[in-house]
């Protein structure tokens, strides 16, 4: 059988409408998604594989079958440290409210866990701002990124120095960037928009943790299955913004996921229970890149504020759950202190050095 006709053969399945569809098995998945990321199937059996999956809605085996067919092509570096975690926040960004997840980076790699923050500069269906574009605003240059597998290693050197740091999907997955213009004229979300942020391009050389986000009921049971699926030890979801991992600054936020003992997590991170005033949902204004530079700094300089609140009790939940610290008291008022210290702020700048 010829690519092309195996190719086929999973759409004739899978491309029948919402009665007739049937699922792939794992292993088919695989093949499936491989012969998407090799580009041996034709863009227009590509982009009809993408549609008709989130049409029919793809299953657990399935996703996991695609998500590791897009890991074993994925320049992955191990870092020189025994922890890292990876924050997996939505690669096509966001329009109308600022996100924290550099910044939540800087503070968990101050706190001593080395922190990941994965991105690309621009990405459909969305096309709204991600975090690369700030972090490029805010630095006043290019990062360091376009030099493929060297940047990743660089990067894997950066996390291990300074705390955390910025990789992009173009040099740890270049096959699975090139799909982008296919991408866009899809017009909706693949399933490739769930998992290119659970791919975990730098590890630690004893666990490696990835933290998420859920918007849809269900979702976080799903995403969780997958990664046990996929031999994930450690994982942590947070129910937030647009499908961010920063927590609610006014109301509960919902967490989910596993530690590395198996243990499940399936909880509340309240504010009032740490002493901070649920005050109003902020307004945060007009986003621009401009606009969340500005915010960042303040952040970063230790202003008080539903940011500061924000990238604070995300940091502490995230040091909760990986063990660096037992109570989320301790963690949230050890990650205040590094941002009013500026070890935050200085574990942020060398994120943004252009080489190492």
């Amino acid at each position: 059988m010829s690519v092309s006709e195996e190719m086929r053969s999973f759409l004739q399945r899978i491309a029948v409408g919402p009665a007739g569809s049937k699922d792939l098995t794992k292993e088919e998945a695989y093949r499936a998604m491989g012969l998407c990321l090799d580009r041996e199937a034709s863009d227009i059996q590509i982009a009809v594989f993408l549609i008709a999956e989130r049409l029919k809605r793809e299953s657990d085996a399935e996703k996991a079958g695609f998500l590791e067919a897009i890991v074993d092509r994925a320049h992955i570096a191990v870092a020189h440290c025994d922890d890292i975690i990876n924050l997996g926040d939505p690669y096509d960004g966001f329009k109308r409210i600022p996100h924290f997840g550099p910044l939540i980076a800087a503070v968990t790699g101050a706190c001593g866990r080395p922190t990941v923050v994965g991105g690309c500069s621009d990405m459909p269906p969305k096309h709204g701002l991600t975090h690369r574009r700030v972090l490029e605003c805010y630095a006043g240059h290019a990062l360091d990124t376009g030099h493929g597998e060297e940047s990743v290693k660089r990067a894997a050197s950066r996390v291990a120095k300074s705390g955390c740091t910025y990789v992009d999907l173009a040099d740890f997955h270049p096959s699975l960037w090139a799909l982008n213009t296919i991408r866009s004229e899809i017009a909706k979300r693949p399933a490739l928009s769930t998992l290119e942020k659970l791919i975990m391009p730098i590890r630690g050389r004893k666990n490696t943790h990835i933290v998420s986000g859920w918007v849809h009921t269900g979702f976080e049971t799903q995403l969780t299955e997958i990664l046990r699926q996929c031999d994930v030890k450690s994982v942590l979801l947070f129910r937030g913004r647009e499908g961010h991992i920063d927590a609610f600054s006014h109301r509960a936020t919902s967490l989910y996921g596993y530690r590395n003992s198996g243990l499940n997590v399936n909880q509340e991170l309240v504010p009032a229970s740490l002493g901070i005033d649920a005050s109003p949902a902020p307004d945060w204004n007009d986003v621009t890149p401009e606009s969340v530079c500005e915010l960042w700094e303040q952040i970063l300089d230790g202003v008080e504020g539903p940011g500061r609140t924000c990238t604070a009790l995300s940091a502490a939940a995230i040091l909760v759950h990986s063990g660096c610290f037992q109570s989320m008291e301790t963690a949230y008022s050890r990650s205040l202190e590094a941002l009013s210290s500026g070890a935050a702020k200085a574990s942020f700048k060398v994120m943004l050095e252009p080489s190492i």
